[in-house]
């Protein structure tokens, strides 16, 4: 990525993918994107850009039941949704700190609720509903070291226990 933060804000799910197809176009070795944001904000949509961009985007749906969706191909990409998922350890036992660690492609929506287990660098994406109900607020920022996370806890998320 050129920058390392910005703010941008889309109208309607076509822009929404066309930022994820332009991020990805910048991620050089990066290999792990850490979304948050509120029910319908674009996650999902940025995400399908991103895959877009490596030729996988039809494949692309929420993985909120399977928690993990994997996109074959090259590079390999794997789509995590931890909305379902409440405590840490659970993360753990399904192995996610292993794929954080892998060297694939990782997007990982609800990423808050995992943050002592994100790795660096990585991107981090926080999503925001716009004043229209197709226009979304984005704030993007690469993460290098330790440095105070972007990501925030969505009201309607529950809460985790660690």
């Amino acid at each position: 990525m050129k920058h390392t933060s910005m703010d941008i804000t889309t109208l309607g799910e076509d822009e929404t993918r066309m930022l994820g197809r332009r991020l990805a176009s910048e991620f050089g070795e990066l290999r792990f994107v850490a979304l948050s944001g509120d029910l319908g904000t674009g996650k999902t949509a940025l995400i399908r850009g991103m895959c877009e961009y490596f030729g996988q985007g039809e494949q692309v749906g929420s993985p909120t039941f399977t928690i993990v969706n994997e996109y074959p191909g090259r590079p390999l990409i794997y789509h995590v949704d931890l909305y379902r998922l409440s405590t840490v350890p659970e993360m753990i036992e399904v192995g996610l700190d292993e794929l954080f660690l892998s060297d694939n492609l990782v997007f990982v929506e609800w990423a808050e609720r995992a943050r002592s287990l994100l790795p660096l660098p990585r991107l981090e994406i926080a999503a925001r509903h716009g004043d229209s109900v197709h226009t979304r607020h984005y704030t993007v920022r690469r993460t290098v070291k330790d440095q105070a996370s972007i990501l925030f806890e969505p009201a309607e998320l529950p809460r985790i226990s660690v």
